[in-house]
């Protein structure tokens, strides 16, 4: 009689159990703006220097292809791209660098212009 009525509380302790295990593994990942990410391990030097969008309330970076964008938790990177950035690195293209066509140096003066009286 006693394990009869002990073997729902053991089954419903371990179903509870296994439902917390399965609630940890799916927190292991993030989703940003409903797009999952995955934690940035490395996250470039000057990556301000990259190509950057406006996307909901905060900058995201272009690089090497793929989207950097800060969280609170972190650096994160875009496993599926959203398509507002999908766009923009569609239509993103590098500006050609400025290369001068002489070197630079102090601006030359002109010719004075002497009042001679008559």
């Amino acid at each position: 009689m006693m394990r009869s009525a002990l073997a729902p509380l053991a089954l419903a302790a371990g179903a509870s159990l296994l439902m917390g295990c399965l609630g940890t593994v799916a927190t292991e990942g993030f989703v940003v703006s409903g797009y999952p990410a995955a934690r940035a391990e490395i996250v470039p030097v000057e990556i301000a220097a990259h190509p950057r969008v406006f996307f909901r309330g905060t900058y995201a970076y272009l690089v090497d292809g793929q989207w950097y964008y800060p969280t609170n938790q972190g650096w994160v990177i875009f496993e599926r791209e959203p398509p507002e950035l999908r766009r923009y690195r569609q239509t993103f293209r590098a500006s050609p660098r400025y290369v001068p066509e002489r070197e630079l140096s102090y601006p030359r003066e002109r010719g004075r212009r002497f009042y001679t009286p008559r």
